[in-house]
């Protein structure tokens, strides 16, 4: 499978960003896309049919297919990862991927239901698609891969019990939206539970029979998530980038930044200065929505 290209857009509102990425736009024969959306308020059009985007939804884009994302409310911006790729001409995996695809793309809405976790697998493979380690491209591809054969199998994720995740708890649920609402706060797993109204011990144990993680180590993801987006959208200082998502300094921000993607603030903003503009951005040779 061959990635042409990953891109993650953080709260896209309006401005040259918008522009781009919400023009409306098909892809090449033999490319596909799909759109991880993790929060916002909006709609994607593809073809004449207009679908409302909700949290933690992925909608598919075929090849030919023309489509075009749009914002709906300024409050509730939207965020999401975009994966265009193509299988390789004679690859058996790569069919076989794409054949369970199309049985998954019957459905009418174009979308399939998406994991939580997923969003720190997609934030993986998206450092990977970028990174100029020997191997890190082929390991993005295998990545993709695993993910593609899980959601065209009905999206059953690998939990103890082995069932699939639809029965959301509504604890966990109320607690993901207010993380994501409050990304710049600095709140501990205890406030968190206080803010859903349970015991700090109840609260952790919740959540990690849900996600895997506790609370506090989620809501740091999504910091260091929003963060990254930040450093490569703009030229703010990363002692302001560590001050506006609650980190103590700026030597407490890099030290967690660097254990989630690897790299240091200064050195993840440099590989996406050198290669030039971020994916992410307007720019005229770009292939992505």
């Amino acid at each position: 499978m061959q990635i042409r290209d990953v891109v993650y857009v953080y709260r896209l509102i309006g401005g040259e960003r918008l522009a781009w990425h919400g023009r409306y736009h098909a892809h090449e024969a033999g490319e596909y896309e799909f759109h991880y959306f993790m929060e916002g308020q909006g709609a994607i059009l593809i073809n004449r049919s207009r679908y409302s985007i909700n949290g933690n939804v992925i909608y598919y884009v075929k090849p030919r297919e023309f489509h075009s994302i749009l914002p709906e409310a300024v409050e509730k911006p939207i965020s999401y990862y975009a994966v265009l790729f193509s299988p390789e001409p004679g690859n058996p995996t790569d069919n076989e991927v794409l054949s369970l695809l199309q049985q998954s793309w019957q459905a009418p809405n174009h979308s399939l239901p998406a994991n939580t976790r997923d969003r720190f697998l997609l934030e993986d493979l998206y450092m990977l698609s970028r990174s100029k380690v020997p191997g890190s491209k082929r390991t993005a591809e295998y990545a993709l891969i695993s993910l593609l054969y899980r959601w065209s199998a009905g999206f059953v994720p690998s939990n103890v019990s082995g069932a699939p995740e639809q029965s959301k708890n509504e604890h966990v649920e109320r607690a993901l939206s207010y993380m994501s609402k409050h990304v710049r706060e600095k709140l501990s797993s205890d406030d968190l539970a206080d803010a859903m109204g349970l015991s700090e011990e109840y609260f952790i144990r919740l959540f990690r029979q849900h996600l895997g993680m506790s609370p506090f180590q989620y809501f740091t993801r999504l910091k260091i998530e929003a963060a990254s987006a930040v450093l490569v959208d703009n030229h703010l200082t990363i002692s302001d980038v560590a001050t506006r998502f609650g980190f103590e300094n700026p030597f407490h921000f890099t030290k967690v930044f660097k254990k989630c993607t690897g790299l240091s603030p200064r050195d993840y903003r440099k590989v996406f200065f050198e290669a030039g503009k971020p994916s992410d951005e307007s720019r005229p040779n770009a292939k992505m929505s």
